[in-house]
C-alpha cells in the first residue's frame, strides 16, 4: 500500500457508533500505549509538519457523546479526509461474512485496486496490521476463521483510506454476528448511518439442491425458504427514501464453489476480475444471480433487491473450496470477491469513470 498526506479540517461527519456529528479536534486526541490503553496526545509543542502528520496518522479522537454509550474513539484520519463510506456485511453467523471480508481486504492489500484507478492505505496502521494478522493471513494460510462473536458495542473490523485522483475517502467495514444483526437495540444503532450493505447469502440455507444435502448434514444446517432473518431486521432498521432503502447494496451468493458446476455460476465464477466491471457486465451478472436465486431459493432470499433502490447481485467464493477438518488443506483461492466491493464503490461514487445511477440496478 502507498501513503498519502492527510488534510485536517473542521468539517463534521457522523460518528459511525453513536450517530452524533463529530469534527476533528486536536484537543481530544489520544494514542494507544504498549498495553493498548488510550493516553492523551499533546501536539501543542510540535511544530514540525512531518512529525505532526506522522503523529496524526496513528492518533485517535475521543467522541464527546457518552450518553448511554461506552466511551468510544475514532482514528483521526477518519475525520481529516473526505466523506466516510461505511460498509456493513449482513448475513447469518455461518453465511461466510468473515471469510468474505478477509478475502476482500486480502485482495486490496495485494494491490488489486490499482488496476481500477484506486489506491488504498490503512485508515489506522496498527489496527489494520492486527486485522491482517488475525484474519487475512490466517485465512490465506488455510486456517478456518472463528465466527464473529456477539458484542454489546459494534466496532468496525477494519478501515482503509481509498483515493482516486486527488480525492481520499475513509472506508470502514462492519462485520457483526448474525445474532447481533437480528437484534434491534443499541448494538445495531450504527446501521442508520451505513452507506452500503453487502448481503451474504449462504447457499446451504438458500438452495435446496440435493447434492448439497451431504454438506448440510456434515455442517448441521438445513435449507430454509424463509430467507435470512438478519436481512429483514437490517432493512427495516435503515434509512428509506420513499419506499426504498437509501443505501447502496450488493447481494453476494457466498461459498459459490459449492455450486460451481451450475452453468450460471460457472460462467461468472471463472470470469477474470482484472477488467473494471462495466454497468453492462454488472447487469448481466445480476440478472443471472437473480434468476438462479429466484428459481432455486425463492423470493425471500431476494428481499434486499426488492427493498433497495440500487442493488447488484454476485457469485463469489472467499476460499475457492470446502473446509475440511478445521482448515482448507488445498489452500485458499478467492474467486470474484473484489467485484461486489467494486460495485459498491461505483454506486457510492468512488470508482473512476462509473456512473452511480447506471451501476445501481
Amino acid at each position: 500500500m502507498s501513503t498519502y498526506p492527510m488534510g485536517p479540517g473542521p468539517r463534521p461527519v457522523v460518528c459511525p457508533y453513536c450517530l452524533d456529528p463529530i469534527a476533528f479536534d486536536e484537543d481530544r486526541l489520544y494514542v494507544r500505549d504498549e498495553t493498548s490503553t488510550f493516553v492523551r496526545l499533546d501536539l501543542t509543542g510540535e511544530h514540525n509538519p512531518l512529525r505532526r502528520q506522522d503523529a496524526l496518522r496513528e492518533a485517535f479522537q475521543v467522541c464527546g457523546n457518552t450518553a448511554g454509550m461506552p466511551e468510544h474513539y475514532l482514528p483521526a484520519p477518519y475525520l481529516t479526509n473526505g466523506e466516510p463510506l461505511t460498509v456493513a456485511l449482513v448475513g447469518s453467523s455461518r453465511a461466510g461474512k468473515t471469510h468474505l471480508l478477509a478475502s476482500m481486504i486480502g485482495e486490496v492489500e495485494r494491490g488489486a485496486l490499482d488496476a481500477h484507478g484506486l489506491k488504498a492505505v490503512p485508515l489506522h496502521a496498527d489496527s489494520h496490521r492486527a486485522y491482517l494478522d488475525d484474519r487475512v493471513l490466517k485465512l490465506r494460510a488455510g486456517e478456518t476463521l472463528a465466527h464473529t462473536e456477539q458484542t454489546d458495542f459494534a466496532e468496525f473490523a477494519d478501515g482503509l483510506l481509498v483515493s482516486r485522483g486527488g480525492t481520499t475517502r475513509p472506508v470502514v467495514f462492519f462485520d457483526l454476528s448474525g445474532e447481533d444483526l437480528e437484534r434491534t437495540g443499541r448494538v445495531t444503532r450504527f446501521l442508520a448511518a451505513v452507506s452500503a450493505f453487502i448481503f451474504v447469502v449462504d447457499p446451504l440455507r438458500a438452495l435446496p439442491l440435493p447434492y448439497l444435502d451431504a454438506v448440510r448434514e456434515r455442517t448441521k444446517q438445513r435449507a430454509d425458504d424463509l430467507g435470512d432473518r438478519s436481512f429483514g431486521t437490517v432493512l427495516d432498521r435503515v434509512r428509506h427514501d420513499g419506499p426504498y432503502v437509501d443505501a447502496a447494496a450488493a447481494i453476494v451468493v457466498g461459498k459459490s464453489d459449492l455450486i460451481r458446476f451450475e452453468p450460471a455460476v460457472a460462467r461468472w465464477l471463472t470470469a477474470p476480475e482484472s477488467a473494471r466491471p462495466s454497468a453492462r457486465a454488472l447487469r448481466a451478472e445480476s440478472r443471472d444471480v437473480y434468476a438462479f436465486l429466484r428459481h432455486h431459493g425463492g423470493p425471500a432470499w431476494l428481499k434486499p433487491f426488492a427493498d433497495c433502490a440500487r442493488c447488484t447481485l454476485h457469485f463469489a467464493s472467499a476460499t475457492g473450496g470446502q473446509e475440511d477438518a478445521g482448515g482448507f488443506p488445498q489452500g485458499v483461492r478467492p474467486r470474484r470477491v473484489l467485484t461486489p466491493l467494486l460495485s459498491v464503490f461505483a454506486m457510492c461514487g468512488l470508482l473512476p469513470g462509473a456512473d452511480p445511477q447506471e451501476v445501481g440496478l
